[in-house]
């Protein structure tokens, strides 16, 4: 189920200007030095709306990256100008593939027309596409929000119960030092280590040097090596929700869309003091 766009399209329908929204959803861990609205603001894709990652969440939660409600994400995306019928084309300029990321949220939403151009500017700049800082005019968009999915998002009460009773395979996309306990977390004061009954499996690891998912067929091989079928539901986790959309859509592009987010992910799950494995 590919959802990613080729550059020849991608600039094609950029030419046309119909019916085309375009998202730059880039974004950085906290201890990596980087801005991204700020790098957004240097060099963009023509025609190109943040997509704030680190905004686009629960306004009332303290813990980052939590979904919002409907009505708050309808606001969100009107505001962006997304409108119902508009052809989404994601991309970012992050090690960590954050397009995901905005694909799931707008996916989990209800929006249809999705596309991914993967290996952001770097992979565009290659073709000779052109950049630019102007800053696009938004008009409010129509886009209004549904959830006709809601087992793709997980709690944290249903979460102990899927780790307690091993109810679903459980997928940790952080680096194998924090999952292990023996690399710092990228929050301040957040032990590192894992949810029980979980396995690792990094993002990193669906990444190629570009900044692309691997095929399909290194995919299937990683599937097999950790025992896992292609249809099986699936829940994925991270540090705040953002690469274990990586997962997601890793599972998504092999037609499985039974990949659920653990919405507090590991700063939910190590700040509410439940149970923390090390190895």
């Amino acid at each position: 189920m590919s959802i990613f766009i080729t550059f020849e399209d991608f600039n094609k329908l950029i030419q046309q200007k119909e019916n085309i929204i375009i998202f730059d959803a880039t974004f950085f861990l906290p201890n990596s030095g980087m801005n991204a609205e700020n790098e957004y603001k240097k060099e963009h894709i023509p025609n190109t709306i943040f997509f704030d990652i680190n905004k686009i969440c629960d306004p009332d939660q303290s813990l980052p990256h939590m979904f919002p409600n409907k009505t708050t994400f309808t606001n969100m995306m009107q505001n962006l100008g997304l409108n119902k019928d508009h052809q989404v084309i994601i991309y970012d300029n992050s090690p960590l593939l954050t397009s995901a990321r905005c694909w799931f949220l707008l996916r989990y939403f209800g929006h249809k027309k999705i596309n991914i151009f993967q290996g952001g500017i770097k992979n565009w700049k290659n073709n000779g596409g052109k950049t630019n800082q102007l800053e696009v005019k938004k008009n409010r968009g129509n886009f209004v929000s549904s959830e006709k999915k809601p087992e793709l998002l997980i709690k944290l009460s249903e979460m102990k119960k899927i780790s307690k009773n091993k109810l679903f395979k459980i997928f940790d996309a952080r680096s194998l030092g924090r999952f292990i306990g023996k690399e710092q977390e990228p929050r301040p004061g957040l032990p590192s280590g894992h949810i029980p009954n979980s396995s690792s499996l990094p993002s990193s690891k669906l990444i190629n040097e570009e900044n692309k998912l691997i095929g399909n067929n290194e995919i299937k091989n990683i599937l097999l090596n950790k025992n896992i079928k292609n249809d099986e539901k699936i829940i994925a986790t991270c540090g705040s929700g953002v690469s274990a959309c990586v997962i997601a859509l890793a599972f998504y592009c092999l037609g499985n869309e039974r990949v659920s987010i653990y919405d507090g992910s590991w700063t939910e799950w190590a700040s509410k003091k439940q149970e923390i494995k090390t190895i």
